[in-house]
């Protein structure tokens, strides 16, 4: 009789993970991040949104925090309760305000559990047509003779601001940076003559690329980009083994079960093999890409350091 209840309790034990994750999701999930409406990352979490709500069959509830470069986003997150109900799609640009601001009400990444990346896009240097300089490692050279030369980013912190400060100490010169709240402005002053260059997702430039107005330099991802396969990446043009992507990644706080990050995870894999999803979110320059809910949280860690380095050796005052 022992052994048996022995046995018949060891089996409930087993038993309740897989009841929990069969029992989840019950209600509305709210999707979280720190953008404002109608732009690149809203637009991809309703995507991933619409998706996840077909696998789970539960309403996936996308809200907007937008502000001081994410980190009111990244407080809200870290603050919920960790159930699997409240859910954040992060970015790159999350790790370089990590990086940035002195001090935050919560740590980057010990206060977040990975559930895994979601695509992975270029940033890209683009300059007018109009431009004598017709590749980076000409920019870099006109630089080096002495030539003052700018450009525009989404603003101070962001990623292409710390990638093109990190190009800047790896070839041992200096650019003028003009931060722009956002891509459209710095296309107009670039447009120009204002602005020697840019920096920022390709989406913002795209139509100007086409127009035959601007000339796209270089991506920084690892490889050439789907679409422009004709633009070399950093690495190619000068910085041999230099990558810095721009990512999307799902999130939630700290202390989530595994069931359910392992479920979250599983229908993320499930959306981005859905028919359609991969080339929606191509259309936003970016490529549909899943990772492991280890990975994202690695991924994370290691762009907090590499822009933490950046930002010391440059000197670079911090908010």
């Amino acid at each position: 009789m022992l052994s048996r209840r022995a046995l018949l309790a060891g089996l409930s034990v087993t038993l309740l993970p897989f009841e929990a994750r069969a029992a989840w999701p019950e209600r509305a999930i709210t999707l979280l991040h720190g953008f404002a409406p109608g732009g690149g990352t809203d637009t991809t979490a309703r995507i991933i949104a619409e998706g996840l709500s077909k696998v789970l069959g539960q309403t996936i509830i996308v809200e907007t925090k937008p502000g001081a470069g994410t980190t009111l986003a990244g407080a809200q997150l870290a603050r919920a309760t960790p159930d699997g109900y409240t859910i954040s799609m992060i970015t790159a640009t999350y790790a370089a305000s990590s990086a940035f601001y002195k001090q935050l009400p919560y740590k980057p990444v010990g206060d977040l559990r990975g559930i895994s990346l979601v695509s992975e896009s270029p940033y890209m240097f683009c300059n007018s047509t109009e431009s004598p300089i017709a590749n980076l490692a000409q920019m870099i050279a006109a630089a080096k003779a002495g030539k003052s030369l700018s450009y525009g980013t989404p603003g101070v912190g962001s990623g292409p601001h710390l990638i093109v400060e990190q190009i800047s100490q790896l070839a041992g010169v200096k650019f003028v940076h003009i931060p722009f709240r956002g891509g459209s402005q710095a296309v107009i002053d670039v447009l120009a003559g204002r602005v020697d260059f840019m920096v920022d997702p390709p989406i913002s430039m795209t139509e100007q690329i086409k127009a035959g107005k601007f000339r796209a330099l270089a991506v920084t991802t690892a490889q050439r980009f789907p679409g422009f396969e004709d633009v070399p990446t950093v690495a190619e043009a000068g910085f041999p083994g230099f990558a810095a992507p721009g990512w999307y990644g799902l999130v939630g706080p700290v202390g989530m079960p595994d069931a359910v990050v392992q479920r979250l995870h599983d229908a993320t894999v499930a959306v981005l093999a859905q028919d359609g999803i991969k080339e929606r979110l191509l259309a936003l320059g970016s490529l549909g890409k899943s990772s492991s809910p280890t990975a994202i949280t690695e991924l994370l860690a290691a762009d907090v350091k590499r822009w933490g380095d950046v930002l010391q050796k440059g000197n670079i005052e911090r908010i």
